[in-house]
């Protein structure tokens, strides 16, 4: 197998924003009168790990009584949760994982195409790629977003469409993903699948693996992309 691209997924995988996705969905839970703790969160809601949100809102509503969740919908969830994701977002810093900009450039020096595949929607990505100036690095022809593609993860069309972007097939192409449905649209599209988790718990790693993952890293700074390529190949 010969590696001519890397697509990235945006949240998680390139830039750590998780805490405030989690603060969100649990003021959300609290809100609703279900206090869980992030762990109890992680093990009783089977999407809080990598989304998607309507998913885990799907996920807390099953947890709920029945009176209580009988008036409520999973689209007024999700306007909460946007509501306090902004909150949380304003108290962390929004920029690349450590390492990751340098892995980036050492890929594209090898000559490999990179690109974003993320269902991230527009403006909220748009948001993250400027102030992380990851969209200087990848340039906006090679960013594909939840509005570019039909299916969600794990369906493969967002890495069918970063492949195309790149100009390689999908077989041709390595993909980042930091959570169990990433990885599982990776292989649907016919590529190899490298887990990156931000989570790092066994439960959380261990997913990666179930979905397919190839290998699994914690660190950007820890990968040697030539060395990685080869042992791939």
């Amino acid at each position: 197998m010969t590696i001519r691209g890397i697509a990235f997924d945006l949240e998680g995988t390139s830039i750590d924003v998780e805490a405030a996705h989690h603060g969100a969905h649990l003021s959300v839970a609290a809100e609703m009168g279900l206090e869980l703790s992030y762990e109890e969160a992680c093990l009783k809601i089977p999407h809080f790990i990598g989304g998607p949100d309507d998913k885990i809102y799907e996920d807390l509503l099953e947890l709920l009584p029945r009176d209580v969740r009988g008036g409520v919908t999973v689209d007024e969830l999700l306007a909460r949760k946007k509501m306090y994701y902004d909150q949380h977002l304003s108290k962390i810093a929004i920029q690349p994982r450590p390492g990751f900009e340098a892995f980036v450039r050492a890929a594209r020096d090898m000559g490999i195409r990179i690109a974003i595949g993320s269902l991230t929607d527009r403006t909220q990505a748009e948001h993250l790629l400027k102030e992380s100036k990851l969209i200087d690095l990848f340039g906006k022809s090679h960013i594909v977003l939840r509005e570019d593609v039909k299916n969600l993860k794990p369906a493969p069309d967002v890495f069918l469409k970063t492949a195309s972007v790149m100009g390689v097939s999908p077989s041709e192409q390595l993909v980042f993903e930091d959570s169990p449905r990433g990885v599982q649209a990776a292989l649907a599209a016919g590529s190899k699948a490298i887990g990156m988790p931000v989570v790092l718990r066994g439960f959380a790693v261990g997913a990666l693996v179930d979905a397919g993952a190839s290998r699994v890293f914690f660190d950007w700074r820890e990968i040697n992309v030539a060395a990685l390529i080869r042992n791939l190949a």
